[in-house]
């Protein structure tokens, strides 16, 4: 029931990824994951809507998957979604898309889906979580993506199942209706997190 769950709320935001049997990812290092289908060496450029990053050595970033699942996700190591990148750009101009704008003024801010909340975290991947039954802020203004202020927000998750809880931060540019979430707080993943954004460059 989740994972359909699950699997609904990413369907409201693959209509701007395209196709779910598409199929594209940029790695840090070549590693075999079964729903990606190309691999690309360190330091290729990432484009999310008009935004372009660096993946991190070691990181791989999937833009569409056969699932779905997937869609924009970086990867490292064992954690199969650490952080996802998404152009909202389609979802935001139709107005029939079930889709909540990010904010960090409601208590589920960095969820888009129109349904239950997931926690996705190293240990429940996309379509493995347990349903979030909480999400307290404790951080809020504004973080730099480049040369771009984003509207910034962490909150506190709690989760169905205790051992989930995480936190999650989010980075949302509103007029470039492009959207990072980062799910858990991972030693060393926050300081990749904050480089990797402020290295960002638009066109």
């Amino acid at each position: 029931m989740r994972s359909r769950s699950f699997r609904h709320s990413v369907l409201a935001v693959a209509v701007v990824l395209g196709a779910a049997a598409c199929t594209t990812s940029t790695a840090g290092q070549p590693q075999p994951v079964p729903t990606v289908t190309a691999a690309a060496p360190a330091g290729d450029r990432v484009d999310v809507g008009t935004m372009h990053v660096t993946v991190p050595k070691g990181a791989k970033y999937t833009a569409h998957s056969q699932d779905g699942l997937l869609d924009g996700c970086l990867t490292e190591g064992t954690v199969v979604c650490e952080a996802r990148m998404l152009d909202l750009r389609e979802a935001t101009s139709d107005p029939n898309a079930p889709i909540n704008l990010p904010s960090s003024k409601r208590p589920f801010g960095w969820y888009t889906g129109t349904d239950v909340p997931t926690c996705i975290t190293a240990a429940s991947p996309p379509g493995e979580a347990s349903v979030a039954t909480g999400s307290n802020l404790v951080d809020s203004g504004f973080r730099p993506v480049g040369p771009k202020n984003a509207e910034y927000g962490a909150w506190q998750v709690s989760c169905e199942d205790a051992t989930q809880n995480n936190k999650v931060r989010m980075w949302w540019l509103p007029t470039s209706k492009i959207l990072v979430v980062q799910y858990g707080s991972f030693e060393g993943w926050d300081a990749k997190m904050d480089t990797l954004l402020a290295g960002a460059t638009f066109s």
